[in-house]
């Protein structure tokens, strides 16, 4: 059984989608969502976001999070989100 991480990339400015068992393919910056669908996983982003889609668009206190939160996902080989 696969299961799907949601994750917004503010590289990209999209939501990718990384499936199980395989690593999550994108290196940029990109904050996953617990989700069990992709429109659950851009309400949530919208909730955390807003209309933020790239990096720079980002309040500095929340360009940390996103910084912190890749290093968290790298550190820990991928927590289940």
């Amino acid at each position: 059984m696969s299961s799907t991480t949601y994750a917004w990339c503010f590289d990209h400015g999209t939501l990718h989608h990384f499936h199980a068992p395989d690593e999550p393919w994108c290196t940029a910056a990109w904050v996953p969502f617990r989700a069990a669908s992709e429109e659950q996983a851009m309400e949530a982003k919208q909730h955390a976001y807003g209309d933020a889609r790239f990096f720079d668009e980002l309040p500095g206190d929340k360009q940390l999070e996103v910084i912190e939160i890749r290093e968290t996902w790298t550190s820990t080989a991928g927590p289940a989100f």
